[in-house]
Formats: structure tokens, sequence, C-alpha cells
């Protein structure tokens, strides 16, 4: 809530952070594909290159994934009860992995053999996501990041539960400051007990900067930010240390609004994209590039493999009407509102053209109107719409904001 009393906007899609998820996918598959592959032996058809040396660091692709994770958490928690953020992170995450884990185990039954087969109760213990907690392993191995997300959003989830929802980005600092303190008095436990370090100084970090990119700076979060970066510098001038401090300062970028509101193009498809390459890439990969690559045609072979891999979009599994069908089968009863979004829904977006001129066109500072139908499935909406003004040059703008969007 402003001083005034009105409501704050909601935060726009923060576009720059899908080209962040995309290059942390890409990266990881260069990783797996140039590299880790061949040295573990699933790819032994051929051999590395020059290039490998470089695509070893790629797996710090996912302490990007992580930092994200944590950046986009404040968002996911605004106004939702316990139930409605569970759902919505199930949902997100669920359904792709669905549609991914049986076609990397039809690949697996048909190219895998001994190294890389699936059995009937590994593929059953990888449908909850924790096969590793049933004593089964994981299908394909990029499947273990998705346990630190499932801890982090179980976190989170009871902080909601116990009325602490709106302190989640409060809670960040301190959880970070907490964890500095054990991975000095007590590195043993950051590695071993959850929620206490290790990768979840990534999480942490994100959710710090988000915050500060909302609300500003404060000697608090400032104190929080160095708390995860001290872990994650190591305090020692290495490669990995400076690779790592460049990921730490892409997303530091986006607290500075001319980054922040960058519009980009194709942001949303890349978005869109990462989540199922990231859950494809790794065994489907190994299995193609083990039988097909060869030392002359590698280079052909990796192309192909990689053009190959996003193919399956799983638009379907990430499509709102299928989510919303899924939770009414699974007996949820929740609703899933979409709420007020940013350059999807045209006319639920403070950038929509029709608000802009409505604002123009209206001398008062808040106005309410019915908006349209944008898309199949979301029904007509009372807007609540304000117009906050800036200066360029000699020329006054107006800024019309989507400030609450009420179901008719």
């Amino acid at each position: 809530m402003s001083g005034t009393g009105a409501p704050a906007a909601p935060r726009a899609r923060v576009e720059i952070i899908d080209y962040y998820r995309l290059a942390a996918a890409l990266a990881v598959m260069a990783f797996h594909y140039l590299y880790n592959g061949i040295k573990n032996g699933k790819i032994g058809s051929i051999s590395h290159e020059p290039v490998a040396a470089i695509a070893q660091y790629g797996y710090l692709g996912v302490n990007l994934f992580f930092m994200i994770s944590g950046y986009v958490i404040t968002t996911s928690v605004a106004g939702k009860t316990a139930r409605q953020f569970a759902v919505g992170r199930a949902l997100r995450l669920y359904p792709a992995f669905w549609v991914a884990l049986p076609i990397t185990a039809v690949f697996a039954l048909l190219l895998g053999g001994e190294r890389m087969g699936v059995t009937v109760e590994q593929f059953l213990a990888n449908l909850t996501m924790i096969p590793t907690v049933l004593g089964q392993p994981f299908v394909d191995g990029v499947y273990w990041t998705l346990l630190y997300e499932l801890q982090f959003y179980v976190a989170v989830f009871l902080l909601i539960l116990f009325g602490q929802g709106h302190r989640v980005a409060a809670l960040m600092p301190a959880w970070a400051i907490g964890m500095l303190y054990l991975t000095v008095a007590a590195p043993g436990l950051t590695g071993s007990a959850p929620l206490l370090g290790n990768y979840f100084i990534w999480f942490a970090a994100g959710a710090i900067i988000a915050s500060i990119a909302e609300s500003g700076w404060s000697a608090y979060r400032v104190l929080g930010l160095l708390a995860t970066y001290i872990p994650i510098s190591s305090l020692e001038l290495t490669l990995t240390t400076v690779l790592k401090t460049g990921i730490f300062l892409m997303v530091v970028a986006t607290v500075v609004p001319q980054v922040r509101n960058l519009r980009l193009p194709g942001s949303k498809t890349a978005g869109a994209l990462t989540y199922p390459v990231y859950l494809l890439h790794a065994h489907i990969g190994y299995m193609l590039l083990d039988r097909f690559a060869t030392e002359s045609n590698k280079w052909l072979v990796y192309g192909a493999v990689a053009g190959f891999v996003p193919r399956p979009r799983l638009r379907a599994a990430r499509d709102r009407r299928t989510s919303s069908g899924l939770a009414t089968l699974l007996g949820l009863g929740v609703r899933l509102d979409p709420g007020p979004r940013c350059r999807s829904d045209a006319v639920l977006c403070g950038s929509c053209p029709r608000l802009r001129a409505s604002a123009r066109t209206s001398p008062r500072s808040v106005r309410t109107g019915r908006a349209r139908r944008t898309r199949r499935g979301i029904r007509p909406q009372r807007v609540i719409v304000y117009s906050s003004t800036s200066t360029m040059g000699t020329a006054t703008i107006r800024h019309p904001q989507v400030i609450a969007v009420l179901r008719s």
C-alpha cells in the first residue's frame, strides 16, 4: 500500500529474466553435451573438443536458475493463500514434468541400454518428483534440481500457512545472514541440513534482489545481499568465482529501472522454452549423441540434437485451461485467477494502447471500466486504473497502470 492508501501497481514482467532463463538452459545443455556426458561415459562415441574447457563451466546455469526462482517468489506469494500458492507452484512444475518424464522413459527404453535404462518402479517413483526419498534413482540426472525447488516452495508455503506470507521478502535477508553464520560456524550443516546454505544461498540472493528492485535499498537488504555473496564467492579469486560474480551481477542489474523495464523481442517464447528444454535435453541428448555421433560428423549431430530437443514445447502442459482442469481432477477446488498481466493480456496491462488512450481522454486520476474478453477463458472484468505522470523534455507523459481487477 502506498502512503495515500492506494494499492501498489503490480510489478510488470521483467523480460530480461526470461532471457536469463534461456541462457541458463543453454549453458547447462552445453555442459552436458560438450563436457559432462563424454566425461562420465554416457556419450562414448566421441571425445572432447577444445571448447569443452569453456563448456565445463556451464553447470553454473543451475545456480542462475535457483537465483531466478528466488527472484520471482515475492511475486508468486503476493495476495495468495497457502492453498493457492501450493496449487500454483504444483501446476507450474508437475504437468510439464509429467509430459517430459514418459518421453525420456520411452527414449531410455529404446536407446538407454543398461546405463540409462528405466525400470517400472523407477518410473513410478519419479512421478512424485522425489524418487530418491522412495529409494529410486532419477530417470534423468537433471531432476535433482527440482528437489531444491520443492524444498524452497515448501518453506514458503509454510510461511504463508502460518500467516507470514506478507513477510516472505522481509525474512529473506535474515535467512541469508543465518546461512552465512552457519557456513562460518558449522560448515558441516550447510551441506546436509535442508534450507541451510549450499544452493539455497542463491535462492535467498535472488529474493533479496527482487525486494530491492521493488522497494529500494536499505541497510538490512544490503547486509542480506552481502551475506549471500560471501559464500558464493568464497572470497577467493578464481575463474569460478569470477563467473559466479558475473551471474550475481546480471541479476543485480535488474534493480536498475532501465534494465528492469527493457522490452525484448521473443522474451515470452524464451521463457516458455526453458523448462521443457531443461527437462528433456540431458539423457535424450546423451542417447542420441552416443548412438549417432562420430568424430567425423559430431558437429552436425550436435546441431541436429540441439534443434530436436526443444520440439516438444509442452504447450498443453503449460496451458492454463489444462492446469485448471488438472486442479479440478485433483480435487483441489481452487479457481486460478490469472490476475493482472503485463504485455500478454493486453487489456490488463499498463502498456495497453487502449488504456493509454482512455487515460488521455479522462481527466480523472482514477477511473473504472469494463474490460473486454481478450483471450478465451477470461471473463469480462472491471478494471481500476490510475494515471501517474512523468516529464520527458517538455512533454508530460501519462502512465496508466492496473491497480485492481475485479471479477464480474
